[in-house]
């Protein structure tokens, strides 16, 4: 996260929580079982209890680092993915790079994914590879016109994901838009599923997890 460094845009600056956090996960790797389902991702990501909102799945593993962008999971996607072995893997990343971190073009943020891709289908040419959209934010909160720094819109937000269908384009890759799920008949975002405007509660979960759910059991 950049914080106040004025002097260093542009670069995601690593910070005590997110090495802690990816030490915790480098530390799981001991107790993994091969051919599982790793969840690979952001604070919406860690926030998840896999437990209760995919009870379904044997060996299920969250590998949400909180504050994270898509170029810094892209250098920890061995530590993160391809050492786990899974079976199956669920990617939902981005929001973060619209944030004040390294304000990202929707065409980087999908080249990031799409090289987290390639990396996986050619060390785990077997596993299978879900990439979801973000999901909206309420911009009243955290829009960029409401914090007055970054780039995140719900508009900017379902570029990014049109730009990911655009440049992933594998066959061993399987899109998930789970954009409208959190959304009412107007298109617009349900406001009683957000915690903060950006980070969802319990039935936002739920309404999150059965669309992933369609897809990956």
């Amino acid at each position: 996260m950049k914080e106040q460094m004025k002097y260093d845009t542009n670069i995601y600056q690593l910070r005590g929580m997110v090495l802690n956090r990816m030490v915790e996960i480098m530390r799981n790797q001991l107790y993994a079982k091969e051919g599982g389902t790793v969840f690979f991702g952001d604070s919406l990501t860690e926030m998840c209890d896999l437990d209760q909102f995919y009870p379904e799945l044997d060996n299920k593993y969250n590998c949400g680092i909180c504050g994270i962008t898509s170029d810094m999971l892209l250098h920890f996607i061995d530590e993160g993915v391809i050492k786990y072995r899974p079976k199956q893997v669920v990617i939902m990343v981005g929001t973060n790079d619209l944030g004040d971190t390294t304000q990202s073009s929707p065409r980087d943020i999908a080249l990031n994914i799409k090289e987290m891709c390639e990396i996986i289908h050619n060390n785990l040419p077997e596993c299978r590879i879900f990439v979801c959209s973000m999901i909206p934010c309420l911009e009243k909160y955290h829009g960029y016109k409401m914090l007055k720094k970054g780039i995140r819109s719900n508009d900017m937000l379902k570029i990014v994901y049109k730009e990911i269908k655009n440049v992933i384009r594998y066959d061993y890759v399987s899109m998930i838009n789970v954009y409208p799920t959190l959304c009412n008949k107007k298109g617009e975002p349900i406001e009683n599923i957000y915690i903060d405007g950006l980070h969802i509660n319990e039935q936002g979960y739920i309404l999150l997890s059965n669309k992933i759910k369609e897809s990956i059991l």
